[in-house]
């Protein structure tokens, strides 16, 4: 068998910096763009079977992979992979003893340039491991625990973030979003070490995800700047962001939370005006933070973009970290985006066919590769 996960990209609608804290709060939309991971089996006449994983990130050899263990790694891959396999030995997976050969491929960059286009690579890269390792070795996960393995071996490889990349990865659609308590993911963490059963099982306190297939009566459009940008770089120059204050003396991450929370309902109830106005008033606190921090948000392409949006109906922002990389607009269905996407153009804007990303997790094939079911829809 070989089986093929995904994991998609992301982009930052509300909650961008207020995520980072527990009193903070996201809604984030998948976008159909992806990391795919094929995985498969490389024999089952022997328990000293060992794999090859390929991916860009490595040189042409790849690395060899063997029980569950990446030779010579300690990153995102190494660590899903030895996750995902412990926690088959645990829960008895049929192929649990068995190597894989792992392919990995990013669809999230510039093809010509190679560039990012900052739509959350390593989030992505960790779902698509660790749905189809489980997929291949006949491990049966739910959105929540593909969630809670990438999270949990993304913070062993050292990496930073609150995790909402990839609670949208491995949800897809648009997902409601807080962050788990920093002090329970490192009990958590540590117990992911011997019993990664134990943790998946474990309360993960203050954590909340909800997702939907749509963005109600709204489209989404996406622009890029050209510019890449890196989200610890970003972190790290704006500091921590329980300490910063709006305009009108509140705080930070909790005015943004109510903003997350307002497009979240606003898009339950078919509420297209207190949609737009959480955006336009999320990008107003972002600008208050980028002044406060004097860390570079809203690009001077990022502040084109949305001032084009807003002068056609729409409700403009920079997504995600800024600084560069993707911006974008929310406009009501019917709206004038040809308009919008013809100025960005302009405006040296890129703008990006993507769509939200929805039935694409994982796919089971046979030898003849000829696809047989589809997992975890």
């Amino acid at each position: 068998m070989t089986s093929i996960g995904r994991g998609c990209g992301k982009l930052y609608l509300t909650g961008e910096f207020a995520v980072m804290s527990t009193l903070g709060a996201a809604v984030i939309a998948g976008v159909n763009r992806y990391v795919s991971a094929t995985a498969t089996l490389v024999s089952t006449d022997s328990d000293e079977t060992t794999g090859i994983v390929h991916s860009a990130y490595y040189d042409e050899q790849g690395r060899r992979l063997s029980g569950g263990v990446l030779e010579g790694e300690q990153d995102i891959v190494a660590h899903a992979i030895s996750l995902v396999y412990r926690l088959g030995v645990q829960r008895g997976a049929r192929w649990a003893r068995y190597a894989v050969d792992i392919d990995i491929v990013s669809g999230l960059d510039d093809k010509a340039s190679g560039q990012k286009f900052g739509l959350g690579s390593s989030g992505a890269v960790a779902v698509a491991v660790v749905r189809a390792v489980a997929s291949e070795i006949g491990l049966a996960l739910s959105d929540l625990e593909v969630f809670k393995l990438a999270f949990l071996a993304t913070i062993a490889s050292g990496a930073a973030g609150s995790g909402g990349d990839i609670a949208c990865s491995s949800h897809g659609g648009v997902v409601f979003y807080r962050r788990p308590e920093p002090d329970a993911l490192v009990e958590l963490s540590a117990l992911a070490a011997t019993d990664p059963a134990g943790a998946l099982a474990r309360k993960w306190p203050n954590l909340q995800i909800e997702s939907r297939a749509d963005l109600s009566e709204l489209s989404l459009l996406v622009g890029w700047t050209g510019t890449p940008v890196k989200t610890d770089s970003q972190l790290a120059k704006a500091g921590p962001v329980d300490e910063v204050r709006t305009a009108d003396g509140g705080r930070f991450v909790t005015a943004v939370a109510s903003l997350s929370e307002k497009l979240w309902r606003g898009l339950a109830e078919h509420d297209r005006v207190a949609c737009m106005e959480a955006l336009w008033e999320n990008r107003r606190l972002l600008q208050d933070y980028e002044s406060q921090r004097g860390v570079c948000i809203e690009t001077d392409r990022l502040e084109r973009l949305a001032d084009i949006a807003n002068a056609h109906g729409a409700a403009g922002k920079s997504s995600g970290s800024g600084g560069g990389d993707c911006g974008i607009a929310v406009l009501p269905s019917g709206g004038d985006a040809q308009t919008i996407l013809r100025q960005w153009a302009s405006a040296g804007i890129r703008p990006l066919d993507l769509e939200l990303a929805v039935d694409f997790k994982t796919q089971v094939f046979n030898k003849q590769n000829s696809r047989i079911t589809r997992k975890g829809l």
